[in-house]
């Protein structure tokens, strides 16, 4: 069921018009038909009660909140009334049979957090006092074993709530609006893109490279997960060293998410068409908010890359490389070299708990040039928070202050990112100003980096529309929100002939939950995590330290080195760590 309610949001607003769509037990609402989602109601969780005076009037308890509601006639209000209650007795009836599973799952979500702070512990022992200690070595071994049992038995378990989703038992209902799509779930419409996931009709790289419309399995974008089980022990503190487990993953490394700050690269070829300098310098302040245009319901862990692990990435006129160079703390380098720019970054992704959400502070700087000005900008990344991650729908907050300089003529941008706050007109909102080399505002940019932005002269008021969000795929939302570009990412390896065998591509975990076998990736990720640290155990045994194969630190950052695509031209990688 669909239409439009009135809905109480505050004594300065009161009642706004929202447009409804009830499906499986979810209600979603949102200013007009058709556009991005403002709130989703469970009704597994909620009340439903009529309004004891106004029979337009009804009211959800959600247990947090009464979400006021007023149909255009009492006739209406009865059908909406009777149709949430009856998908209510559908998803109570769900819900109930699925509690003592819940519960399970939370628990062995603890004896993950415990074996993570145990092995965080013995990680800091001396490997002399280990082995010279009786019983200590037996004691962490026997905690490694439980762990074990533990991860298989949370793989039977999800799959009994069928975590994921066969592609052909879906239908859905397509809903289109500015270049995005939104899937609900319908009876009538059969979706069966999904079930012929690689197509060669369209082609983002080599010729032999098929183009991929969908993950080979879907998953529920209503699955429930619990984070806060793992780190609510962990207020405060820094969350690298804490092992998750794999269904809190995207199939994704962060090498490869890396890599997707690329997606909107035609943003900076239209900078390298600019003779004047300060324009290119706003549109290069575009494209870095460009950058976070997909984040926007990313809220599920890229996978930590092993120490050594590298993913490249030809297409769109570029070649890049990227490298995990630095384990504790773990620290990716990327390089990336197009015909009319060169484009390097080194990040060192720090993330706390707060609390109710998560802190993730990236440092580290980002350079590019332009080859055929000499243009060298320079910035680093903003803050970005994970809201709700106890109760409530999850949200994604990119938040700070970011000043691009121009260090061929000391031209500046400062870019902000402003802060969610309660009215929906902040809502991911970018503002900045570009300046000129004697500090005058010559150019301004705005708008949100979920949607797109522009840039305005200052002087004429002249508007030129920098960037637009590209079209997301359809049913994006059940392929864990993936961008075109990121469903891309992780074809299988034997796309890609002389892939050096360190590749994101070769991970196992990773594949096997993209291909949605979650007791395999389970077992995969505890089996790499203990075979990378049995080899930094044995380097430290011998006083030797891990030397990155691609990048080397040079003063205060990472520098690429060269020579990764003569090796893969000549098919002569050497030497290569053995990661997986």
């Amino acid at each position: 069921m669909e239409g439009y309610l009135q809905k109480w949001t505050n004594y300065v607003f009161g009642w706004q018009k929202r447009y409804f769509v009830l499906s499986e037990g979810i209600l979603i609402y949102s200013e007009e038909k058709q556009e991005s989602p403002l709130g989703t109601i469970h009704l597994d969780i909620s009340q439903i009660f009529k309004h004891p005076k106004n029979a337009k009037r009804f009211y959800i308890d959600t247990g947090l909140v009464h979400i006021h509601l007023k149909a255009k006639s009492e006739s209406d209000a009865n059908l909406w009334f009777n149709t949430l209650e009856a998908h209510k007795c559908i998803t109570n009836s769900y819900s109930q049979k699925n509690e003592v599973i819940n519960l399970i799952s939370e628990k062995i979500a603890e004896i993950n957090s415990i074996h993570a702070q145990i092995l965080a512990e013995a990680d800091i022992i001396p490997i002399n006092i280990i082995r010279t200690t009786p019983g200590l070595e037996r004691a962490i071994s026997l905690c490694e074993e439980m762990k074990d049992m533990a991860s298989e038995t949370l793989g039977y378990i999800e799959m009994q709530e069928n975590y994921f989703i066969q592609p052909e038992e879906i239908s859905f209902t397509p809903l289109k609006q500015n270049n995005k799509i939104e899937v609900l779930c319908d009876d009538t419409d059969t979706f069966v893109d999904a079930l012929s996931q690689i197509s060669d009709i369209e082609d983002n790289g080599p010729a032999d490279v098929p183009y991929r419309k969908s993950l080979p399995y879907l998953r529920d974008p209503n699955q429930k997960i619990h984070i806060w089980k793992i780190i609510k022990d962990s207020i405060g503190l820094e969350l690298s060293r804490i092992a998750v487990p794999v269904y809190f993953n995207e199939p994704l490394s962060f090498l490869q998410r890396f890599s997707e700050d690329l997606s909107y690269n035609s943003i900076i070829l239209n900078a390298s068409t600019c003779d004047d300098s300060t324009l290119r310098l706003a549109y290069i302040a575009t494209f870095i908010v460009s950058t976070y245009a997909s984040s926007d319901c990313r809220t599920m862990k890229p996978f930590n890359p092993l120490l050594g692990e590298t993913f490249e990435l030809c297409r769109d006129g570029f070649r890049l490389i990227t490298e995990q160079v630095s384990h504790h703390p773990p620290i990716s380098a990327l390089y990336c070299e197009h015909p009319a720019y060169i484009f390097s970054a080194s990040t060192e992704v720090k993330t706390s708990f707060g609390g109710t959400h998560l802190n993730v502070h990236p440092e580290g700087k980002n350079h590019l040039f332009l080859k055929a000005f000499g243009d060298h900008y320079v910035w680093e990344k903003p803050f970005t928070n994970v809201h709700n991650i106890i109760i409530g729908k999850i949200y994604v907050d990119h938040f700070g202050t970011v000043e691009i300089l121009n260090e061929n003529n000391g031209e500046k941008a400062v870019v902000e990112f402003k802060k969610r706050g309660w009215f929906s007109s902040s809502i991911n909102e970018v503002e900045g100003i570009v300046y000129d080399r004697y500090g005058k505002e010559v150019w301004r940019i705005e708008g949100r980096w979920n949607k797109g932005m522009n840039i305005i002269n200052t002087t004429t008021r002249n508007e030129i529309q920098a960037w637009e969000v590209y079209q997301f795929p359809e049913n994006y939302d059940f392929n864990y929100f993936f961008s075109d570009f990121a469903l891309q990412l992780n074809l299988p390896a034997h796309y890609f002939h002389g892939l050096p065998t360190t590749d994101s591509r070769y991970r196992p975990d990773q594949r096997c939950l993209e291909n949605g076998d979650i007791k395999t990736a389970t077992n995969e990720k505890f089996r790499l995590e203990e075979k990378q640290r049995a080899a930094r155990k044995i380097m430290e045994k011998n006083n030797e330290h891990h030397v990155p194969k691609w990048f080397k630190f040079d003063g205060d950052e990472w520098k690429y080195l060269g020579g990764y695509w003569e090796c893969r031209e000549k098919d002569k990688f050497v030497d290569l760590p053995d990661i997986y």
